[in-house]
């Protein structure tokens, strides 16, 4: 019940204009300011020495087009993962008996595209910890349909972004009647499974070009799915410009990036890289095949994000992270329960 509030409450805040002015006002307060800034040096500490989210780019290969992604102009080479890559993070994990809150299958491309994706969740699953796909369900057929309530990964989000076939072609450039057909699939022998799992959440990005529908978009999919989520557009480190509107949002406040103390993420080349934002794996912390989770944990790149993002000052935040979205939500992500990560 707490999550599903709280879930409601992010909806609210991030779809409402209403909401949006609410939230502004509570996070300028100076009062705010001082509760957050206590609770980021508590939660530090347990952060430090609690659970971390592990992102695995199984793939950085896309069937789609987004246009508030920058897949288009990533340079990087566009692969699979190799199983060499992936075994030795599974071995990884188990050698160094690590304390992980969620895995999650998701970076710069669609995990579909991987033709290994079915046995590699199977392999994740036996890990034992909570696992998220990420996915915009254009590649799935109703076999992996099937594959996934049987394997039972503990949720997929299905990134959809329009109202309807011209909104979602226009900032996917996917067909809209073959996705919807997918996730009706899934939704059906879900239910028809009788099982809970997966949680099946849905998200869009507003933009311009789906706006407008985002009631229509709402109403229809609370109708169809658990959960759906609506957030605003980010830069990926100035990677995505003509469509920010960060500009109107940031302030002389800024706050730190939690996910620098809480999350590890390894690219489809087997790299440790500083975010899931660092498209092109500019910041590397090391690779999984010659570095330990303990290692990088001490890497020196890190500590400096760490120490400039600790510094609440735009001007001192590394480039990256000036043109991103994270450091001025008014540090809500510091007082969210990790389940919802």
């Amino acid at each position: 019940m707490r999550d599903f509030l709280i879930r409601q409450a992010k909806l609210f805040f991030s779809s409402s204009s209403f909401g949006g002015f609410i939230f502004k006002k509570i996070t300028g307060l100076p009062v705010y300011r001082e509760l957050v800034s206590k609770r980021i040096f508590r939660q530090i500490v347990s952060d430090k020495q609690g659970l971390f989210n592990l992102i695995i780019e199984n793939a950085n290969l896309c069937n789609a087009s987004c246009l508030m992604c920058p897949y288009r102009i990533m340079k990087r080479a566009k692969k699979i993962m190799d199983s060499e890559i992936f075994e030795k993070i599974i071995e990884r994990v188990k050698q160094e008996k690590l304390a992980i809150n969620k895995i999650f299958l998701s970076g710069m491309g669609e995990p579909l595209t991987d033709p290994q994706f079915v046995g590699r969740v199977e392999k994740l699953k036996k890990l034992g910890f909570p696992l998220r796909v990420y996915t915009n369900a254009s590649l799935l057929t109703k076999k992996i349909s099937e594959k996934l309530i049987l394997l039972g990964p503990e949720e997929v989000n299905i990134s959809f972004n329009g109202a309807d076939a011209k909104e979602y072609h226009r900032i996917m450039g996917l067909n809209f009647d073959r996705t919807m057909k997918n996730i009706d699939y899934l939704i059906k022998i879900r239910k028809k499974s009788g099982r809970r799992l997966p949680w099946l959440q849905v998200s869009l990005i507003v933009l311009d070009e789906n706006s407008r529908g985002l009631r229509k978009y709402l109403a229809d999919w609370r109708k169809k799915v658990d959960s759906v989520t609506v957030s605003i557009p980010h830069q990926w480190g100035g990677g995505i410009k003509e469509i920010s509107n960060l500009k109107g949002q940031r302030s002389n406040i800024v706050y730190p990036c939690r996910a620098l103390w809480h999350t590890f993420m390894i690219d489809s080349s087997g790299n440790f890289v500083i975010c899931c934002r660092d498209y092109e794996s500019k910041f590397i912390l090391g690779n999984v095949r010659t570095h330990s989770f303990e290692q990088i944990r001490k890497s020196k790149i890190l500590k400096s994000f760490q120490d400039a993002s600790l510094k609440y000052r735009q001007d001192c935040l590394p480039e990256i992270c000036k043109q991103c979205n994270f450091p001025y939500q008014g540090g809500v992500d510091w007082f969210l329960p990790r389940s919802l990560d």
